[in-house]
């Protein structure tokens, strides 16, 4: 708001000079046009109340077309939640738990470690615009470096801190208005399954490039315009992304999927035109190859596994029809999951990914999930 730094004013306040700005649970609440809000947060913990303030932000959503949850049910999850799938559910997330809770083995999921495995340099800085309930940070900051993360919903950030990427740095902010991070705060820039909602796309593009400093900006899972998608936003065609975003590389988004399931360097699309492709990718500043395939696409050695949730004894089970269309019904992969021999389980609990190759190929194939541990 003015262009200052901000600072503490007290147990979970910060202050820019002239306004104060909700933090509990270390993550600044600094979206805007919610003033009443803010407000109510900072009289609840001016007035040592830090579980009413958490429960008013954890009812924010990310527009008015969605109601607010429950007030008592917040509080209830701010004072004790113990899995991600609880705060979730008590926070009525519909249709958007199932996805949070099973991205780990979607195709954009993959398809975003593959662009992540190709382009941001391992050790690096890694800031996520729209980061979710925190994936990909937990995988960046548990195999590579450090990370930012920033989102418009203030509940999805506390799920990251509480039950997922607990060491990444967040902040709620709502794109649209100036980023509240500082020149080069970070060196890689990563804006997942998100990109073709932004009303001001060339506004985001220039804020990422700024954030990032020297660094790549990475657009991954970008909807084309000119292809039906499951919740498509507000989406360009594929030549006016290249217009706007002047990329070094474009890639099929199934591709990427394709190559984190094979453990394969990806190829960028031949003359930067993917043809048919539904979803894209884009890469600006791209600085070569920092990694090797499957860095993060593999699993981590030595980290106990455990069978994909949706699997039975009798196959996969989806959580919800939108689930099925969207993902199931387009990739084999996914269809054809089947429980691991008890061998491969037993060796996957006992933390031998990377050193057996059943394992590795389990979960590879997402039949085999590294979950955080009160995650579900």
């Amino acid at each position: 708001m003015t262009g200052g730094p901000l600072t503490w004013a007290g147990p979970h306040l910060l202050t820019d000079g002239k306004t104060l700005w909700p933090c509990p649970d270390g993550i600044p609440y600094l979206r805007t046009g919610r003033e009443g809000l803010r407000a109510r947060a900072v009289d609840a913990l001016r007035a040592g109340e830090v579980d009413r303030a958490l429960a008013l932000l954890l009812c924010d959503r990310k527009d008015d077309t969605v109601p607010p949850a429950d007030p008592a049910a917040a509080l209830a999850v701010a004072t004790g939640a113990t899995t991600a799938a609880a705060a979730m559910a008590g926070l009525g997330y519909g249709g958007l738990g199932p996805y949070f809770l099973h991205r780990w083995c979607q195709p954009t999921y993959l398809s975003g470690l593959a662009l992540l495995d190709a382009h941001a340099p391992t050790g690096s800085t890694l800031f996520e615009l729209a980061c979710g309930a925190g994936h990909f940070l937990r995988t960046w900051t548990e195999r590579s470096g450090p990370a930012i993360g920033s989102d418009l919903v203030f509940s999805h950030l506390w799920i990251a801190r509480t039950f997922c990427a607990p060491d990444s740095d967040l902040v709620c902010f709502d794109a649209d208005g100036p980023f509240p991070l500082a020149d080069g705060a970070a060196e890689a820039a990563l804006s997942h399954d998100s990109f073709h909602y932004f009303r001001d796309k060339r506004h985001v593009l220039a804020e990422l490039l700024r954030v990032s400093g020297t660094g790549p900006v990475l657009l991954g899972h970008v909807h084309d315009a000119g292809h039906a998608n499951f919740s498509p936003g507000l989406p360009l065609t594929a030549d006016g992304y290249r217009e706007l975003l002047a990329p070094d590389h474009c890639y099929d988004d199934e591709a990427l999927t394709e190559a984190a399931l094979r453990g394969r360097t990806v190829v960028p699309a031949d003359r930067g035109r993917p043809e048919g492709a539904a979803a894209l990718a884009f890469v600006r500043r791209a600085t070569g190859v920092p990694g090797t395939p499957g860095r993060l696409t593999a699993p981590l050695p030595g980290r106990p596994l455990r069978v994909n949730p949706l699997l039975t004894d009798d196959g996969p089970r989806w959580p919800d029809e939108q689930f099925a269309r969207e993902f199931a019904d387009r990739w084999p992969y996914l269809r054809e999951l089947s429980r691991p021999p008890r061998a491969t389980v037993a060796a996957a609990r006992a933390g031998r990914a990377g050193s057996d190759p059943d394992v590795d190929r389990a979960a590879r194939r997402r039949a085999l999930v590294d979950l955080p541990e009160s995650w579900l």
